[in-house]
């Protein structure tokens, strides 16, 4: 009986010390999160003058929320229209509800018009995401410039990816060749007379 008793008390003591050092284990940290620029790796880049394309390439483990993205010029260089965002996974989140989010990647895009004597513009982007282990940050917004490409008028109106020779203004290089095109042949025979 005693023993019984012994071995019932020494249950009781293990599992009160098991429910306080278990939620410790659980616990998570600060520090066991990625810094919000390594987990969300954020790059732009101005295709043309008429577009400016924003990825983020997510680390394993974290989701950025589609409904906390915004990006806009910090001046009047750049007029834009809406932000295009793709589609995302659809996800409940307890304090957001339904919304959708990204995982790995995703590109938002800014379309609309650079202003002619601008060569580069300088947006603020906001953003939002968590990380798996249900820890979120909080908003994160960004100052970044992107150098536009030359307007096609600067080039006179060469495109500089498709010609990069001519929209460095130099002449085309004649062919070594040009001077070799066959010559029309004259017959050497009589004709009658």
């Amino acid at each position: 009986m005693i023993q019984r008793c012994l071995v019932t008390a020494a249950a009781r003591w293990l599992l009160l010390v098991l429910a306080l050092v278990a939620p410790a284990a659980h616990a998570v940290s600060e520090a066991d999160l990625l810094p919000v620029d390594e987990a969300y790796r954020l790059e732009a880049k101005a295709v043309d003058r008429h577009r400016v394309e924003f990825t983020w390439t997510i680390a394993k483990g974290y989701y950025l929320y589609r409904h906390r993205f915004a990006v806009q010029p910090v001046d009047s260089a750049f007029k834009f229209n809406p932000l295009e965002l793709p589609p995302g996974h659809k996800h409940h989140d307890e304090f957001f509800g339904d919304v959708e989010t990204y995982r790995d990647s995703v590109t938002a895009v800014l379309t609309g018009a650079t202003a002619s004597d601008v060569d580069a513009v300088t947006f603020k982007v906001k953003y939002q995401g968590c990380a798996d282990i249900g820890i979120c940050y909080p908003p994160t917004t960004r100052t970044v410039t992107v150098a536009m490409p030359r307007d096609a008028a600067a080039t006179g109106g060469v495109d500089p990816v498709a010609d990069p020779l001519a929209a460095l203004g130099g002449n085309r290089p004649s062919c070594c060749c040009a001077s070799r095109r066959p010559r029309a042949t004259t017959s050497t025979a009589t004709r009658p007379r």
